[in-house]
């Protein structure tokens, strides 16, 4: 009887080590070394970019205040639209923008145009025709959805609930935020899912003390697929779960991760930051200042959506490590492989083939569009 169960103690532990054997099974990792092509126009600070049937690119520079289609094989930047200061929310103001912020592709080559000033997103043609739209969405908030599915359906967090609703200054502390599906034209709204927000703490930002999150604090993310799939990163667990578009939920598997420390020098640098910025908007210089933060970074920062329906992932990075890495996790919820970006290099989009947009800067300062190509699929 006892050897019988020694013998099973031994097969259970053998089979733990074999799970665990699966589970740190090593993965391609693809480094990104030499674009295939890159626009030769320097930018500012760029959007992202969308990749066209014919292989151009769309993208918004925030600080022109521009919306642009570009080639990256002659080289051309064509301005798309009228810019206009004086449009306001509300207005019909056709073919004119006042923030461009963000720029979303939709079936047929229809480029999408999220406009934050404007609070909407209007549709273009491939040739930078103005041909109508979304309208405004208030619902869960006036911040504008930057992802959508294939039927025009938005997907957005409901920031009303954390923001404190409809009544100006209340504070509530919700350590969850609905994901919002909205119907094209439509003014009601479905929760599809839940992220999990950091921890609040107490700041204080001179005499005045409120709840604040946590810095570096760990926050679900989430992205959405053509055919209304979604992916939620877990922080907690540091894992993808996958739902489908009839409700069927896949949780995926925890992926390795080693914690980071956040330095006081990491600490230092941010409250510097927050100074100098209320100081540009009429704070006293010197003005206390304290806000809590994570003891350790957070297991992704980032997220993103290729067309082949993967989600990718930014790792967090140590101070002094400039070359950002991005985990690629498939449908089934399983770490396909790592792709690292080049030094201080910005993912910006994808395009079909496998081909990767990166922002770079040049010696100057300023952002270069870069094109690579993933081997294997993007």
């Amino acid at each position: 009887m006892k050897r019988s169960a020694r013998v099973l103690g031994a097969m259970l532990l053998l089979a733990g080590a074999l799970a665990g054997c699966r589970e740190q099974r090593p993965v391609p990792v693809v480094t990104l070394e030499r674009p295939e092509a890159e626009l030769a126009q320097p930018f500012q600070q760029v959007s992202n970019v969308v990749e066209l049937g014919d292989g151009r690119i769309a993208f918004a520079e925030l600080k022109a205040r521009q919306f642009l289609f570009a080639d990256l094989a002659t080289g051309e930047v064509v301005p798309v639209g009228t810019h206009s200061d004086s449009a306001l929310p509300g207005m019909p103001a056709p073919g004119q923008h006042k923030f461009p912020g963000y720029v979303l592709l939709f079936p047929g080559d229809t480029v999408g145009l999220v406009d934050f000033a404007l609070e909407r997103t209007t549709l273009w043609t491939s040739r930078g025709e103005y041909v109508g739209q979304l309208g405004r969405i208030g619902v869960g908030g006036l911040n504008q959805a930057v992802n959508y599915d294939a039927r025009y359906n938005a997907y957005k967090e409901d920031v009303r609930s954390v923001l404190g609703g409809l009544e100006p200054g209340s504070e509530l502390q919700f350590d969850s935020l609905n994901i919002l599906r909205i119907a094209r034209g439509d003014t009601v709204a479905d929760t599809v899912a839940k992220l999990r927000l950091p921890p609040w703490g107490m700041g204080q930002f001179g005499e005045q003390k409120k709840m604040v999150s946590t810095v570096f604090g760990a926050r679900d993310l989430f992205g959405v697929l053509t055919d209304g799939s979604l992916w939620i990163a877990r922080a907690s667990t540091n894992s993808v779960d996958w739902l489908s578009p009839d409700g069927t939920w896949l949780r995926g598997e925890r992926l390795d991760y080693a914690p980071i420390p956040v330095l006081q020098k990491e600490k230092d640098l941010f409250l510097d930051r927050l100074r100098r910025q209320m100081a540009t908007a009429g704070a006293p210089a010197g003005i206390e200042l304290s806000y809590p933060f994570a003891e350790e970074k957070p297991p992704f920062i980032a997220g993103a959506t290729n067309p082949a329906g993967e989600a990718w992932l930014q790792r967090p990075r140590p101070l002094e490590d400039s070359i950002p890495v991005w985990d690629v996790i498939g449908r089934d919820g399983k770490l396909r492989r790592s792709v690292r970006l080049p030094r201080s290099g910005i993912l910006a989009g994808f395009g079909r083939e496998g081909r990767v947009y990166v922002l770079r800067r040049d010696e100057g300062g300023a952002q270069r569009i870069a094109r690579f190509v993933v081997s294997g699929g993007s």
